[in-house]
């Protein structure tokens, strides 16, 4: 009998040990959660905003279990202004709607937020609180975690598509404005308000500027590093060797040609885009035919 019991007794211990291992922490207004022990939350009944922005998520990593609502990208300007920079006040909300469609109509439901260090979080727990949310917990920033859910980021994503093989006139319009890149057309300035132009490029004049300072063709359009005359205007003009640069002209010739020159001073990322003649896109501004380019 006696040995019965103990087995029993050890079986109900097994069970309320199991019972305990497998327990879903709960939130409340009084909980603290920090980038120490957020890990032991990530399964409880809460919403868990990162308010970093979208590039920073696979750039720096994250936390599995978050959803990212980037701060900077979204919430300000739209749902919050920020009147006196980081020190909340009642009248920075402007649109409570967007608050309470991206956090949740029940104001009583727990919300874990976090960023980078902690402060966008403590702001957005300010204005969640002043709208009438009871449950938020500033989390602090990814900076402090050290936990076993980190998603590690590569260091290098910036929220850019990658450049297919070719980037023509047929889909420059797709890679428009990219974070750092130059868009150059090699015509003559009157080119441009005669016969149009790609709205977000700038005009840079082979022949009435590069030609003779910069380079020099000895051998019509067939490069050679010899034609190099002066690298410091072309890395004055075109800057970065790491950057996009995006080169077209009236047919793709002096494109091509300035591609070479780019890349033997050693530019990495240069595209001829080609002829604003087979430009068919939606940035085309039209020019005027009878313009004369007149210097005074």
């Amino acid at each position: 009998m006696k040995r019965i019991l103990i087995v029993l007794a050890a079986f109900g211990l097994l069970i309320a040990l199991l019972g305990c291992s497998t327990a879903t922490a709960t939130i409340n207004a009084d909980t603290e959660i920090t980038m120490e022990n957020v890990d032991g939350y990530l399964t409880a009944d809460a919403r868990f905003v990162d308010l970093r922005n979208f590039q920073d998520m696979f750039n720096g990593g994250y936390i599995a279990g978050f959803e990212v609502v980037p701060f900077f990208q979204y919430l300000e300007g739209r749902a919050l202004v920020r009147n006196n920079g980081w020190e909340f006040s009642g009248a920075d909300v402007v649109d409570e709607v967007i608050l309470e469609n991206v956090f949740g109509a029940d104001k009583e439901a727990a919300i874990v937020l976090m960023c980078g260090s902690g402060t966008r979080a403590g702001y957005t727990k300010e204005a969640l609180e002043s709208i009438g949310y009871t449950t938020v917990i500033n989390a602090g920033g990814i900076r402090d975690y050290n936990g076993a859910n980190k998603i590690f980021g590569d260091g290098e994503y910036n929220l850019t598509t990658v450049l297919p093989e070719v980037v023509d006139m047929t889909n420059i319009d797709n890679f428009m404005s990219r974070p750092g890149a130059k868009y150059v057309d090699l015509r003559n300035v009157a080119d441009k308000y005669v016969g149009g132009y790609i709205d977000g490029f700038e005009i840079v004049s082979f022949f009435e500027y590069l030609e003779g300072r910069a380079l020099v063709r000895n051998n019509g359009w067939e490069f050679s590093v010899a034609d190099v005359v002066d690298e410091i205007v072309l890395e004055n003009i075109f800057g970065d060797k790491n950057r996009e640069v995006f080169l077209m002209c009236g047919s793709g010739t002096r494109a091509g040609y300035t591609l070479e020159a780019l890349e033997a001073i050693g530019y990495t990322k240069v595209y001829n885009v080609g002829g604003i003649r087979d430009y068919a896109g939606d940035n085309k501004i039209f020019g005027d035919e009878g313009f004369t380019l007149a210097l005074r």
